[in-house]
This record gives structure tokens, C-alpha cells and sequence, in this order.
């Protein structure tokens, strides 16, 4: 095996070596292939680590990145014995990280890489409060809570990880929350369980790890907290680290406004409030347990064991405090019908000067006010509830919990303030109407900008920063990404931006079928049509389809509409909601005559390699609906800079989408097939230019759907495929 052994910076020339024919991948890969573009990546990468630079690269598909990152990663930890962090923001990556690509890179180097997968603390079973919360049920009655537990405790005894994601079965959120890690409930050093904890081992294994492998939220998260303690050099979330790779970096806008935004809701609320003292005595709360603990502490009657604060001023604030948020969201709920109409689903209202005028409005702040003020004077007596159980228990562990759910409470009340202010702060507020017949209503806060947040939390205190994906570009450009992301705010000579051709050949592999006599998706006559247009796509390919929508309830008609047809043709049909997204996609790669509908999360994060998937149907053009909230206010704040928010924003975010939907189809040398656009636009507008150079060069079949669905027949049987049925013309639609 070759090795590196340079202390002083990477040796570019022998890291590319190992990537050529004949060199350590080659040795150790089956089916290796020499990719130009690979080693042109890699070379770049390595360069952005010695020159303590950031590097934004498109890697086309095929390309191999994870290889041409991983490489300069892996020997850089090793040789300079500093972590490097690779986030990344689906599952599916972080698997195809941790089984597959990263230790192959250690088997290249001849040594053992030691990589961890870095999760929230929350996804760790705690046993302690596994434990008391099983003691407290004993003395109870226990429901179902109960079974769930004891399942939890013979898990607990033979895992090795201890997080939720190893579990062979379903636990509910509301169960989960209470036996969880938590920070604010953390004994420390104290707690018995301490040698046997699983977070515990977790942190001491990422702190030994040459690669630490995590998601862009959890990385958020550390960078959030490093900046709020100005503290760079220990650990936060994660351990220290100046390295970073940000693999789909194309997501990161939206994982930073996801991130450093507020968001509570009805539901929540509840739950929370429910912790402490459940409403209508369904079960034990935090007050019940206190109080069978220091029965178990001191030999208490029942009546000494309850200082007054128990019975009478917490649990009396705990009810105002539940009342008072219900009619504050009682408040929001009319004031959302007011503006979107009883009958609405799923609709948001921005928070605009136009809302805050409306007579449904001084309700809501009023109701918020109160309730944020109601929560704070409930902290205030818990905190003497904790003061004065301390005098009387022996064991804090329950105390901690409490002392927990308190600053929670706190963090509400700041939340509620915050979401419900007038005051310009570069916060987007809006609120999520619920769905007709549910009170899920709730209030949320985004960042208008990220820019300023990513320069300050994370490229002036990196070392070196590599953002990748598939697609960052728009027509070859970086333009949009810079300022998105705020790229363009670090110094001309510490930023480098890479274009990396994929190596597949798309005029060959892949046919771009674009009808051009199908209505515009604006005009009333397209969803008549379209549950045709999209059957005999699918028929033409005998199945094999991913069919990707902009919108839920159009997916869900169309699918109706088209399921016994298809099904009448052998053709299963999988449809997103009905399953959850990993068993779908088992059982679309399981199933070669079988289409796939999909939404939003199916635009990306998909691998299906071949016979599988021959056919990616993008119904429309993927713009973001202009009267979302944070939509809506990024695109004035375009408009103010004097510039067209349509040319500037929503085109380039809808190209950006639209190369993660044509990518779903070819992931490697031996896989062909169609991307059939029913989009009349991208032929019809002028911007539909920008669209078309920004996607591979694919080639392209256009006409009436008759001519294009015969075309693509031929190209289908002409590859060995098959079609189930003779297309019709658009006028028979």
C-alpha cells in the first residue's frame, strides 16, 4: 500500500497517484475506473487544505466525490493529527460514508481510519432516567407507558449504541423525550450509571476519531453554541475541530434558516406543560414523582411530604399557564381563519404590518404576552419548589429533572416574546394555520439572511472550508450560491470555486423529453392532463418511473387517478405517505415494474441503480410557492438591492432543484433512461434557457407528446426496454 508520511502539508502529486490507473485504489477497488475528474477534485481539495482555503466544488454525478475528499481528509488527519468534520445532510450519504467510502479510503492508506458517526444527544437512551422513570410507574398505574419501558430496558441491557436509530421497534416521540439524554437533566459525575452511559461513550469515542461524520443541523448546533461562548478551542457539541467538508452543501441555506429559527406550536406546548402536571390526571408528572420520591427519601406522611408549592401554587400555575397558551392559540387559530379561510389546509400567514393592523391581531399578542409572563412567574415558583425539596430529599436526580423542564419553560417564554414582535430584527415570523379540523396551529421564525451568520459561526473560524455537491452552479456559475450563503463576503483570495464535469455520457445514456403542446401549468386545463400525460410516460417505460411533484395534493389526485390503470398493466404503484420513505424506495428497487410518487424530500437523497429506475417524470418546474413566508421576504429583500427576485432568486433555486430531480436518474456508467419534463415552460420562456444550460447535456426530444412519447418508445425497445401501451395524442388527452 501506498502511504503518506509528509508532516508538513498534503503532497497533492502522490494523493493523486493513488486515484490513477494502476495506483492504491485501483489495487484495492474492483471495477475500478480512472476519473479525470476525480483526481481534478481531489487536487483541489488538497490545495484548499494547504492553503487554509475554502473551496466551492460541483462534482457532476459520477464524479466520485466522497473518494476525491476523502482521500485529503483522511491523510490529514492521520499526518497532521487535527479531525476533520464531513457534514452532510441526509442519512443516505452519512451510510454510504460510514459502510462503504470511508473505510475504503482506510484500507487505501493501509491503516485503520477511526470514523464516527456524531448524532444529537437526544437520539441516546439515559439509563437513569430510563430507570426512575420505570421505579415511579411501579407506584402507579402504569398504562402503556409502562410496556414501552420495560421493552427500553431488556434493549438497553444488550445494545451496544443505545440510540433510538438501533431500536428494533417504534418508540413515540412523547416517550422517547423522557428517558432520553439530556444536558439540563445530566447528573454528571455523579450519576450511578456514569461507566455505562451511552452518550458518555459516544463523546469519548468522537473525541479520539480521525473523521467525525455528522448532519448539517447537528453541526448548526455546535457552531451556534461555540458563538454564543465565543469559545472555539473546546468542546461544544462536537470536540474541537478546524476542518470542513460540507457534503450537499447545496442545502445549506435552508439548514441554517431551519436551524437558528424559533418555532412553537399548540402540540408542543402541551406536551411540555403535560411533563409537569398532565392534564385531566392522565398519567404521572414531574410533581407525582417528586412527591413519591421523598416518600421513598424520608418516610414522609403524605401530608408533610408535599410542601404547599406541590399542590398548591405550582400545580394551580401549571393549569393558568396551560389555559392561558390555549387561549392564545385560540387566538391565532381565528386570526388564521380570518386570513386564509376555515377551509384552508397547511397555509401559512407572514407576519406583516398588514396582519398586525387587523382586529384579530391585539388578541394574539395580548394572549402571548400573558402567557410568556404566566410561564415566567411558574419558573419562578418551581425554582422555590426546588429549593425547598432540596431540604428534604437525599436524591436530586428527580430535582434535576425538574430544574430541566424549567429552563424549558424559561426558553418559552423568551420564544413566545420573540415570535410575536413587531421589532425588526432580520427574522421572518409567520404562522402555521394546521390542517382543516385540527388546532395544530403554531408560530415559527427563520433568518431573513444567512450570510452574516455563516461568516461569523463558520468560515472565519475554520481553517479550511470544502462545500460540495452536484449542484451549486447555475449555467457554470457560482454567482447565486456566494451570496446565498455568504461566500462572497470572504477575500477574493481565499475562495476557490470548481466546476468538475460528470463522466457520464449523457447525450448517449439519457433523453430529455420535453412535449411542447401540454398547457402551462398556470392554466386550469393542466391538471386535466396532466394524470395522462404522466400514465403513458410511465407505460412507455413499463414503469421504472420516479414521478416527482411540486405539490402533495396534486401527487395524491394524479396517483389515484392513474393507479388501476397502471396496475392493470403489472406496473405496483408506490406512492409517498402511504409508507414511510425508506420502505418505499426498498420496495421501488425491489420491484422493477413499479413507479414511484414523490414530493419534496424525493427530489434528492435518492440512489437507485439500475433496471430499476429508467424514467425520472418531473411534473412542473420546481419554483418555490412565491407567498411563503420566508419565500415571500426574501424575495422583497432581492427586490430592494434592485434586482428582479424572479431572475435572481426564484429561477436559480428552481435550476438548482430541478439538476437534484434530472440526477435521481443516472448514477453510473451502465445506467440510460429518460427525465420527461411536463413543462411546456422550459421550451416556451425565456428563462428556460438557464434552465436547459444548467443541466447535463442530455439529448433532448421535443414535440407534440405524441411524437416525443414514440421517440422514446423507440429509444426504450432500441435499449432493450419494452413499452406497455401505444400512446395517445395530446388532443385525446
Amino acid at each position: 500500500m501506498e502511504s503518506i508520511e509528509e508532516k508538513n502539508g498534503l503532497d497533492t502529486t502522490k494523493l493523486a497517484g493513488m486515484l490513477r490507473q494502476g495506483g492504491a485504489v485501483s489495487k484495492v477497488l474492483a471495477g475500478f475506473e480512472h476519473r479525470p475528474g476525480q483526481v481534478e477534485m481531489l487536487e483541489a481539495v488538497s490545495q484548499a487544505f494547504n492553503s487554509n482555503g475554502i473551496l466551492a466544488v460541483e462534482a457532476g454525478t459520477g464524479v466520485g466525490k466522497s473518494l476525491a475528499y476523502g482521500l485529503p481528509a483522511a491523510v490529514w488527519a492521520k499526518t497532521e493529527f487535527e479531525r476533520v468534520v464531513i457534514s452532510s445532510a441526509t442519512i443516505n450519504l452519512q451510510e454510504q460514508l460510514l459502510r462503504k467510502d470511508l473505510p475504503l479510503v482506510g484500507q487505501v492508506l493501509g491503516s485503520r481510519l477511526n470514523v464516527v458517526l456524531v448524532k444529537g444527544r437526544g437520539n441516546y437512551l439515559c439509563k437513569r432516567r430510563l430507570f426512575e422513570k420505570t421505579r415511579q410507574l411501579t407506584l402507579i398505574d402504569p398504562g402503556e407507558i409502562f410496556e414501552t419501558l420495560s421493552l427500553l430496558r431488556d434493549w438497553a441491557e444488550t445494545s451496544q449504541d443505545g440510540s433510538r436509530s438501533d431500536l428494533p421497534y417504534p418508540v413515540s416521540e412523547k416517550y422517547w423525550e423522557q428517558v432520553a439524554s439530556d444536558g439540563d437533566a445530566c447528573l454528571g459525575s455523579q450519576c450511578p450509571h456514569r461507566q455505562e452511559c451511552f452518550f458518555v461513550s459516544a463523546r469519548q469515542a468522537a473525541e479520539k476519531a480521525d473523521i467525525l461524520v455528522v448532519n448539517h443541523h447537528l453541526l448548526f448546533a455546535d457552531l451556534a453554541l461555540r458563538r454564543n461562548l465565543d469559545d472555539w478551542s473546546h468542546r461544544a457539541v462536537l470536540p474541537p475541530f478546524n476542518r470542513l467538508i460540507l457534503d450537499e452543501a447545496h442545502e445549506l441555506e435552508d439548514a441554517a434558516s431551519s436551524f437558528f429559527g424559533v418555532r412553537i406550536t399548540r402540540f408542543g406546548v402541551n406536551r411540555m406543560l403535560s411533563r409537569m402536571l398532565p392534564s385531566k390526571k392522565k398519567g404521572a408528572g414531574l410533581l407525582a414523582e417528586l412527591a413519591d420520591q421523598l416518600e421513598g427519601d424520608g418516610g414522609l406522611s403524605k401530608a408533610a411530604r408535599v410542601p404547599d408549592e406541590s399542590k398548591g401554587s405550582v400545580a394551580a400555575m401549571v393549569e393558568v399557564a396551560r389555559e392561558s397558551y390555549k387561549r392564545a392559540f385560540d387566538s391565532l387559530q381565528a386570526l388564521t381563519r380570518k386570513q386564509i379561510g376555515s377551509s384552508a389546509s397547511g397555509t401559512r400567514v407572514r407576519l406583516i404590518a398588514d396582519v398586525f393592523a387587523s382586529d384579530e391581531w391585539n388578541p394574539v399578542q395580548e394572549g402571548f404576552n400573558l402567557a410568556a409572563s404566566v410561564a415566567k412567574e411558574l419558573a419562578g415558583q418551581v425554582d422555590k419548589l426546588v429549593d425547598r425539596f432540596s431540604d428534604l430529599s437525599t436524591d436530586d436526580s428527580r430535582l434535576v429533572e425538574v430544574q430541566a423542564w424549567n429552563r424549558r419553560i424559561l426558553a418559552l417564554a423568551a420564544d413566545s416574546e420573540h415570535l410575536i414582535s413587531q421589532t425588526p430584527d432580520g427574522f421572518v415570523r409567520w404562522i402555521e394555520g394546521g390542517r382543516k379540523g385540527k388546532k395544530q396551529v403554531g408560530l415559527q421564525s427563520a433568518p431573513l439572511d444567512v450570510s452574516n451568520l455563516m461568516n461569523e459561526a463558520l468560515y472565519d473560524q475554520m481553517e479550511s472550508v470544502v462545500l460540495t455537491s452536484a449542484t451549486l452552479a447555475v449555467r457554470g456559475k457560482f454567482n447565486f450560491l456566494n451570496d446565498r450563503i455568504g461566500l462572497d463576503l470572504q477575500p477574493e483570495d481565499r475562495l476557490q470555486t470548481r466546476l468538475v464535469e460528470s463522466p457520464f455520457d449523457f447525450a448517449e445514456q439519457v433523453r430529455l423529453v420535453l412535449p411542447i403542446d401540454l398547457p402551462a401549468p398556470n392554466q386550469p386545463l393542466y391538471e386535466q392532463v396532466v394524470p395522462e400525460a404522466v400514465y403513458q410516460a410511465a407505460a412507455v417505460s413499463d414503469g421504472r418511473a420516479l414521478i416527482l411533484f411540486t405539490s402533495w395534493n396534486l401527487m395524491t389526485r394524479v396517483c389515484e387517478m392513474v393507479r388501476d390503470r397502471l396496475e392493470g398493466l403489472g406496473i405496483e404503484t408506490l406512492c409517498q405517505g402511504e409508507q414511510t420513505r425508506d420502505r418505499l424506495l426498498n420496495r421501488f428497487r425491489e420491484n422493477e415494474r413499479s413507479v414511484l410518487f414523490g414530493t419534496d424530500s424525493f427530489w434528492q437523497g435518492v440512489d437507485v441503480v439500475g433496471p430499476a429506475l429508467r424514467n425520472v417524470i418531473i411534473t412542473r418546474l420546481p419554483f418555490d410557492v412565491p407567498d411563503e413566508p420566508l419565500v415571500q421576504a426574501r424575495m422583497e429583500s432581492v427586490e430592494q438591492k434592485g434586482q428582479s427576485s424572479f431572475a435572481h432568486f426564484m429561477v436559480p433555486r428552481a435550476v438548482l432543484k430541478l439538476k437534484q430531480g434530472f440526477g435521481r436518474l443516472v448514477r453510473s456508467r451502465a445506467d440510460w433512461g429518460a427525465v420527461v419534463v411536463l413543462d411546456n415552460r422550459l421550451l416556451g420562456r425565456s428563462y428556460g434557457q438557464m434552465f436547459l444550460k444548467s443541466l447535463p447535456p442530455a439529448t433532448m426530444l421535443h414535440g407534440s407528446l405524441e411524437e416525443v412519447y414514440d421517440k422514446l418508445a423507440d429509444f426504450f425497445a432500441g435499449r432493450g426496454g419494452s413499452t406497455a401501451e401505444r400512446v395517445v395524442t395530446y388532443d385525446q388527452l
